[in-house]
């Protein structure tokens, strides 16, 4: 059985070797894997941004590190009535390495809207 296509309108053009080069090549910088869903994208927006999603990985990690942290704070405090001075410092260091990627995550954001 036929899948049915939600798009039923085809546009077709043709590329020498050069152009088909460069072409592979900035579909290649985007990340994008599939040619109808680059060229739809590039057809209807004209751009596509690229982002490098490593400093936002690393922001997500040191969250979830933070996080860890806290509860391993509060089940302490919970069984023993207070914290030890180790936990509250990591939490404190993990805090310190957590400002510098907000900032930059915040830059990003920013120069992509333009």
């Amino acid at each position: 059985m036929t899948e049915k296509r939600t798009r039923q309108n085809r546009i077709s053009f043709r590329l020498d070797d050069a152009e088909l080069q460069q072409f592979e090549q900035n579909m290649i910088k985007t990340g994008k894997t599939n040619r109808e869903a680059y060229l739809r994208k590039m057809a209807l927006y004209g751009h596509m941004n690229i982002v490098d999603m490593k400093p936002t990985s690393d922001l997500v990690r040191l969250i979830a590190n933070i996080a860890g942290n806290v509860n391993q704070i509060a089940r302490r405090c919970n069984e023993t009535g207070s914290a030890y001075e180790q936990d509250v410092l990591e939490l404190m260091a993990n805090f310190q390495d957590l400002k510098p990627l907000v900032v930059e995550a915040h830059r990003n954001i920013v120069k992509m809207r333009g």
